[in-house]
């Protein structure tokens, strides 16, 4: 906070040398006479409120203006405290905080006279100590599921990760010698695993290590499958189709040049490959010859039970089904991308895809399911014990158990990065965190796990008026609202991307987002108001239902005066991304390169922060316990005098931060799902 200024005054020839809040040396002030007429009219003291601990001292200014509104040279100040057993003051304007309460010190010149409010809170340690209540496994979107029947499942995604699970335990990444995006694995046995993925690259292992294979193409290779260990394919880019004969890997001649996505066969006379455009191949274990099909969308995967009962799914909701004559079009129950399929009867097929999309097929008709993920779900595989394993965007990979309607979906892994978090109530009050691909975690006990939620798009905030009103929002418009038990979907005005929330109370509150987006709920519906920018709105805060900022891009910052929002002149003009204070005239705002402003009520001031990475979450417990977090692990503290670095256990994007109810403790989420907690 930048408490007096330097300026070069042209008229009066005033030059002052100030001191910020966290500098301990006496004020010094060098004043050149102002020119012969100048008079003071005005004078302020800079900052008008000052929150300190016992002990903790800052310098104050006074600034001196003419009638004109100019700085002018300031004359002979008087300072007094009327509360000096709670906060003192000397005669260079030097505050310093003696034990807790309110005082109110003046500064007067002549007959001019001017106050400042200090508060003296109680000693806050604040947060001592870190734990990691989440790591994250891996933030790679997962392409491939396969199970050996044995109880092992086998996840490939991007960057060359890995996973392994084995006897229903937890998940662990297994090395490999590559960074290849790995799109497909499938293997004969346990102990016989092929992997495939961009550049042509093809591993080969027995599980636990792998080795790469001479694969004959450069092309990516988008899926693998076999009938044995001696009789695999793999299909990809450019009508691309290999065949594992025991020996090596050889190319075979298709009559397509389109991307190959999916393969699958009853028999090596009787096997189907689909790609984009709506290709269908079939090879009779000669020849690979293109089907007729009822359509050209992008198909990404086929299943069947035998030769006359096969699938297809792709693009918008697609699916079509072979019945041993001809391809027919079938009625989906959404419009969701799909990306696999697999069943366990004919009467008992599932399809999957984006945003948490799960089809059913039950010999007759599909069904939409709710598996209480929303993440864009990319493969599917049937396990010895009947389940069903699910892998998708962000680490994510889901369990399910049961048939059709009855079916419910376990995440069991799942690290988008987290957004934003909240909690409310007493001790044991809901606390959730949101992120990306509509992710829900919550918080029971000491552990976080994800929440059962309907399939969305990304989440960017949340806030709540109480533990059974609770709002999260995020991309097109999405709103989701917990009652305390569920959560659902509720309308939304716009498609926009809604970037941030904050509530009030019950009925009152508002969301920003992009191009200048400001939504406010009346406590039934949802109405836009008119903010005046079309600047991106990143956060929002307020001290009541009338006191509500928003900030965004451009040093956009705006003011709610329960009537309308109107510009606020800030002295710098970055992108903001966070706002929160403690009271009306005590507000921060944090942004790009270690920006962080401070309002006391009357004026705003840069305050000194030992970064200049990215800050991008504010929240304190009061004015002198103060967090911000940051990129590349950036936790700070500001205990009234100066903002400080803490040593969190983090070197990636911290995203938001919030009191763990009914604690003093703090929780910071971030990128990959990590989720650090400050304790006292």
């Amino acid at each position: 906070m930048r408490l007096a200024r330097v300026r070069a005054a042209a008229l009066s020839g005033l030059l002052v040398i100030g001191v910020t809040a966290c500098d301990k040396r006496t004020p010094i002030e060098i004043v050149v006479p102002p020119p012969l007429g100048a008079r003071v009219a005005s004078i302020t003291v800079v900052p008008a409120s000052i929150f300190l601990q016992p002990g903790q001292d800052v310098g104050v200014a006074v600034e001196s203006r003419d009638s004109t509104g100019a700085l002018i040279a300031n004359g002979a100040l008087t300072w007094r405290s009327e509360a000096p057993t709670i906060a003192s003051v000397d005669a260079l304007g030097r505050v310093r905080a003696v034990s807790p309460g309110t005082a109110r010190i003046t500064a007067s010149s002549g007959t001019l006279v001017t106050t400042a409010q200090v508060g003296v809170t109680a000693l806050a340690p604040g947060v001592q100590q870190w734990r990691v209540a989440r790591a994250g496994l891996t933030d790679a979107t997962m392409l491939g599921i396969w199970d050996d029947g044995a109880g092992t499942t086998y996840s490939a995604g991007q960057n060359g990760v890995l996973l392994r699970s084995r006897a229903d335990g937890s998940w662990e990444r297994i090395a490999l010698n590559t960074t290849e995006t790995l799109v497909g694995v499938w293997g004969s046995s346990p102990t016989d695993i092929w992997l495939v993925g961009t550049g042509g690259v093809i591993l080969h292992g027995n599980g636990t290590t792998f080795q790469s294979v001479e694969s004959a193409t450069t092309s990516a290779l988008l899926e693998v499958w076999g009938l044995s260990a001696n009789d695999v394919f793999a299909t990809g880019d450019k009508g691309t189709i290999l065949h594992w004969d025991g020996q090596r890997w050889t190319q075979q001649a298709t009559p397509v040049t389109d991307d190959l996505w999916g393969i699958w066969g009853t028999s090596g006379s009787s096997v189907f490959v689909v790609g984009n455009n709506g290709v269908i191949l079939r090879y009779n274990g000669v020849v690979w010859t293109r089907m007729a099909t009822p359509s050209s969308a992008p198909l990404f995967d086929v299943w069947g039970t035998s030769v006359g009962n096969v699938f297809a799914v792709g693009v918008s909701g697609t699916i079509l089904r072979f019945d041993g004559i001809a391809w027919q079009t079938m009625t989906p129950p959404g419009m969701a991308n799909l990306f696999a399929l697999t069943g366990r009867a004919f009467d008992d097929v599932y399809a999957v895809g984006n945003t948490g999309a799960t089809y059913h097929f039950n010999g007759a008709v599909w069904t939409a399911l709710t598996i209480g993920s929303g993440q864009n779900l990319r493969a599917i595989t049937k396990r010895g014990d009947g389940t069903l394993r699910i892998a998708g965007w962000w680490g994510t990979v889901v369990t399910v158990h049961g048939v059709g309607a009855a079916a419910s979906g376990t995440t069991e892994i799942s690290d988008p990065a987290l957004l934003s978090t909240w909690g409310g109530g007493a001790t044991g009050g809901p606390m959730f965190a949101v992120g990306l691909g509509g992710a829900v975690f919550q918080r029971v006990g000491t552990a976080w796990s994800a929440a059962r939620v309907p399939g969305t798009n990304d989440l960017y905030g949340i806030s709540g008026s109480g533990p059974t009103e609770i709002v999260a929002v995020g991309d097109t418009g999405a709103i989701l609202r917990y009652d305390g038990t569920s959560w659902r979907k509720e309308a939304s005005p716009t498609t926009l991307l809604l970037r941030a929330i904050w509530s009030g109370g019950v009925g009152q509150q508002v969301i920003v987002g992009e191009r200048g987006t400001i939504l406010r709920s009346n406590g039934a519906s949802w109405s836009p108001q008119s903010s005046g920018t079309q600047q991106f709105l990143r956060a929002v805060w307020g001290s009541d239902a009338s006191n509500v900022y928003a900030v965004g891009d451009s040093g956009t910052v705006l003011r709610f005066d329960g009537g309308r929002w109107s510009p606020v002149s800030v002295p710098t003009k970055p992108r903001f991304r966070a706002i929160w204070g403690t009271a009306a005239n005590d507000i921060f705002i944090a942004g790009d390169s270690g920006t962080m402003l401070r309002f006391d009520g009357v004026t705003w001031q840069r305050q000194a922060v030992p970064t200049t990475r990215t800050l991008r979450a504010l929240w304190g417990r009061g004015p002198t316990e103060i967090y911000a977090a940051g990129d590349s692990g950036t936790v700070l503290r500001f205990d009234g005098s100066a903002w400080r670095s803490m040593n969190a256990p983090s070197t990636r994007i911290l995203y938001c931060i919030f009191g763990i109810p009914g604690t003093a403790q703090i929780a910071i989420v971030g990128e990959m799902a990590r989720i650090i907690e400050g304790l006292p």
